[in-house]
């Protein structure tokens, strides 16, 4: 949603020095970071999106089946992950 809001000079300068500390962040990801923070804050949280990530330069372990999965866990983590 696109919204205006007038901000407090104290409230710039402190998202501005926080942007600072995270410079790959954006002004409006740490405005909306903050903002959900607050509302944490009050009693109001908000389910947070799950992500994962996937690791960089990763591969499969070559000879693996990826067709049957128990077959797969046994071979990755033993017998013993039933």
């Amino acid at each position: 949603m696109r919204t205006t809001l007038t901000l407090e000079d104290e409230v710039v300068i402190g998202i501005k020095r926080i942007q600072k500390k995270r410079p790959d962040a954006s002004f409006k990801q740490i405005v909306n970071q903050l903002m959900k923070k607050g509302l944490i804050a009050e009693g109001e949280a908000t389910k947070a999106q799950f992500k994962i990530r996937p690791l960089k330069n990763l591969k499969p372990k070559p000879g693996l089946n990826f067709d049957n999965v128990w077959a797969l866990l046994s071979e990755v983590e033993g017998d013993f992950h039933k």
